[in-house]
């Protein structure tokens, strides 16, 4: 009796295990038929790199806008196409609701077929044709940075998601994305300041710098950070996550390497590739349009500048006195002034102890420029009004709806801390300059805030040494 009772129990047991398995194994199925499909829809052509797809799991269940998934990351490959969408936005400029201006990467010698396809009140409706613009600024790469302008249909009040198509519609049609700006701003803006930074790439994890120039930003009166990253080091994303996580940085992910064999420079006769310096152009536009009405002034750096008033404190002072000057819709530009990484100032006065095992170049070690050649061209970068803004560049704009001005160096200038640029000049040549020794109490004890809530103060050997 025990034994027939014990091989009931043991059938029992081993069936029960059998279900569970064979629900695992569709589980499992349905996940790499998922990744599968995955890999298809963004399977390359000649000009795309071979990596692959990569799966986040907790975001497998994606939502669906008008029987499409729904996707609010930037970088979308339109099918049968080697066009990507970053990201839509309402276009208010032109008198009407009734264009959409998508921020797009164009392969510039491909003529595709670009359709808008609408989520109105839960309904598609489709357009004409999309006017396809290409920027100037490709520097001669295969790809460039385009502007995509479709018409919202007249049955289509209040559009909510759009979705481009290349071919007849409803075949292969990407995912939906949500238009950006549904509603124009002129006054009340939720930020005084925002600074857009493209891109973050090659696992970069200069700590101490990325740190110091988000501090000075802080004392400068900026309120936020728009930072497109593509990849950054260990070190480098403790202190990313402090910064998101106090509201102070927006991380937009920018994985370009995933689609396009991108250059590690501006020149495509000297850095090869098929788009310039990591698809930096379209990114800048892109942060452009995704802070038009959040913010009434906008800057476009990499961390390793910083734009310094000489004799006010701030950049609402600098602001109130220029648009005093120029008005409120001008563009400033400010001068680069290369302060060379490999010249430090002999007193040590801020080599700190605490700050040894933190990767990174420390700025308040580099008082020494490079002096500019005034006939020659000096590059810039701006603060300006994004709402004057249509089409941006690495240095200034493509099309703006409003006049630059180039900004006395005596009254403001950027500074640049970084590898020399000019081999010409000898250490003696080098004009002393410790403006930003200005700040530096302040600065150096909100860096110390920083890094002692990253856990990365007193460190006595940094993992990595990833500097750009």
């Amino acid at each position: 009796m025990k034994k027939r009772y014990l091989i009931i129990t043991t059938l029992g047991v081993f069936t029960f295990l059998s279900i569970i398995l064979v629900n695992l194994n569709d589980s499992l199925k349905t996940l790499y038929y998922s990744v599968l499909e995955a890999g298809k829809e963004t399977k390359g052509t000649e000009h795309q790199t071979t990596r692959a797809p990569t799966l986040d799991i907790t975001s497998a269940k994606t939502t669906e806008i008008c029987g499409a998934p729904e996707n609010k990351k930037p970088l979308i490959n339109v099918r049968g196409t080697k066009t990507y969408v970053v990201s839509p936005y309402f276009e208010h400029r032109y008198g009407d609701r009734g264009r959409i201006h998508i921020v797009s990467i164009v392969l510039r010698s491909e003529d595709a077929d670009h359709h808008c396809l609408f989520c109105c009140e839960g309904q598609r409706r489709s357009t004409s044709t999309a006017d396809c613009h290409i920027h100037t600024d490709h520097f001669g790469f295969v790809y460039g940075t385009a502007d995509l302008l479709c018409s919202v249909p007249e049955d289509c009040r209040a559009p909510t998601h759009l979705a481009v198509y290349a071919g007849p519609a409803g075949e292969g049609v990407s995912p939906f994305m949500p238009i950006g700006n549904p509603e124009p701003r002129s006054a009340d803006f939720p930020l005084e300041f925002t600074v857009c930074i493209s891109a973050m790439f090659q696992d970069f994890n200069n700590v101490l710098q990325a740190v110091q120039a988000l501090e000075m930003y802080r004392l400068l009166g900026v309120n936020k950070v728009a930072i497109y990253k593509t990849s950054c080091g260990p070190e480098m994303e403790r202190v990313l996550q402090y910064y998101t996580s106090r509201d102070f940085v927006d991380i937009i992910p920018w994985p370009i390497t995933s689609y396009i064999n991108v250059s590690n420079g501006w020149n495509s006769r000297e850095y090869p590739g098929d788009l310039h310096y990591y698809g930096q152009i379209a990114a800048l536009n892109d942060c452009v349009y995704r802070f038009m009405y959040k913010t009434k002034y906008i800057a476009l750096h990499d961390l390793d500048e910083i734009i310094l008033p000489l004799h006010l404190e701030n950049w609402r002072e600098l602001m109130d006195q220029l648009e005093l000057q120029h008005g409120r819709d001008a563009s400033f530009e400010f001068e680069n002034h290369v302060f060379p990484s490999v010249y430090k100032e002999k007193s040590g006065k801020f080599k700190l102890g605490e700050w040894a095992g933190v990767p990174g170049v420390n700025m308040l070690e580099h008082v020494f420029r490079e002096p500019n050649i005034p006939t020659e061209f000096n590059a810039f970068k701006v603060i300006v009004n994004p709402r004057m803004v249509y089409e941006a560049t690495v240095h200034g704009f493509l099309n703006l709806g409003s006049h630059s001005v180039r900004v006395p160096h005596e009254i403001a200038r950027m500074y640049h801390i970084r590898r020399p640029v000019r081999h010409d000049i000898k250490r003696t040549d080098l004009i002393r300059d410790d403006r930003l020794w200005h700040y530096s109490s302040k600065l150096v004890t909100a860096v110390n805030e920083v890094l002692k809530e990253a856990d990365l103060l007193n460190l006595k050997n940094s993992s990595s040494k990833h500097f750009r």
